[in-house]
């Protein structure tokens, strides 16, 4: 549009003509064929955007705060010990949320606001907790980019350094899935969440999760049904 100013902020975001016309399209019911062909094409498309053939995506109504809420209800049981990678208050969220499902957390804080955390930090917590306990982390968050720091984590590094460990990653990728690069599977990261309303690029209402294999197992084999309806 000729003479259109574009406002670049962290979302809700400005849509493409393409979906304000998705949009207009009448209301069609939730069991509908024509519905779930168009959600299955929507989740093969995630597999897509976050470069993961075989993961599961997951659509949820709500926001990026319920899919960190979703990641943490799945995979942690009470006494599970998970690694923060903090870079902001987005990395202080995910710990009160893994708290509440009963986790053990460590932060590992970047020394200053405006910086990330050391990838020498990171790998001294993941060594001393296997050294003071004879056991891993059972899962470790990122924040790609934190809204509040404008911090960016080096994604790919950090799911080495907890692969390595055999801590399950997790990246909270609200402000930074589809505009930054995230290679999901190629990378070892075990489970992405965002949200609709960030890069995604579609009205905000949405949680989006996909999850990995191994991520799916951890799931499968929990001892303690979810305690999350």
């Amino acid at each position: 549009m000729k003479d259109r100013q574009l406002l670049m902020i962290p979302g809700p975001i400005e849509f493409t003509p393409e979906v304000l016309r998705a949009m207009g399209m009448s209301t069609t019911s939730h069991v509908a064929p024509a519905f779930i062909e168009v959600f299955g094409t929507a989740l093969e498309r995630l597999r897509e955007v976050f470069l993961a053939p075989d993961a599961q995506p997951f659509v949820v109504a709500g926001s990026g705060t319920l899919a960190m809420d979703m990641a943490a209800a799945n995979l942690i049981e009470p006494g599970d010990a998970a690694l923060v990678v903090n870079s902001g208050v987005f990395g202080d969220r995910f710990g009160d949320i893994l708290q509440r499902y009963g986790a053990e957390v460590t932060h590992v804080h970047a020394p200053v606001i405006g910086d990330a955390p050391s990838l020498d930090e990171v790998e001294g917590a993941l060594e001393a907790r296997e050294t003071s306990s004879g056991q891993d982390y059972k899962l470790m968050t990122i924040t790609q980019v934190d809204t509040s720091t404008g911090v960016a984590a080096d994604v790919k590094a950090l799911a080495a350094l907890g692969r390595e460990h055999d801590a399950l990653v997790v990246v909270d990728g609200v402000c930074s899935a589809a505009g930054e690069t995230l290679r999901q599977d190629a990378w070892g990261v075990d489970l992405t969440l965002t949200a609709s309303q960030k890069a995604i690029g579609v009205p905000p209402g949405l949680a989006l999760v996909v999850a990995g294999e191994r991520a799916m197992e951890v799931f499968r084999k929990r001892k303690s049904p979810v305690v999350n309806y």
